[in-house]
């Protein structure tokens, strides 16, 4: 009889004892798992910086004009008959764009070449 009460006594020790350890075991597992996420977080935060850094830096007037100079890009202002004036009122539907000049040439053109209209539903 004593010795089953020992037997018993040791089986519930150990079972708390092992029970105490795997916690332990978890603890130390989700230290290193927090650990690894912090690392993964500090290099994502060092990479976002790198790249604002790179696109306030390609955005910039001076690398603007260095890579139009390297391109030997020849840029100038269009002609007022290329221009459009747009005006945008809030809370109206979208409206096609109409031409500011249009001469009788091209009215007569307009006869003869069907018009290409863009669609308002920009959902597509």
């Amino acid at each position: 009889m004593r010795l089953k009460n020992i037997m018993v006594w040791a089986v519930i020790s150990t079972c708390v004892c092992l029970g105490y350890v795997k916690e332990q075991v978890e603890a130390v597992k989700l230290s290193y798992s927090l650990r690894d996420k912090e690392k993964r977080l500090s290099d994502l935060i060092d990479h976002n910086r790198i790249l604002l850094y790179n696109n306030i830096s390609l955005k910039s007037p001076q690398y603007l004009t260095g890579m139009i100079e390297q391109n030997e890009l020849k840029l100038s202002f269009p002609d007022t008959a290329a221009v459009a004036k747009v005006r945008v009122k809030r809370g109206q539907p979208a409206q096609l764009a109409k031409s500011t000049a249009s001469s009788w040439k091209t009215r007569l053109l307009d006869v003869f070449v069907p018009k290409a209209q863009a669609a308002s539903d920009l959902s597509r």
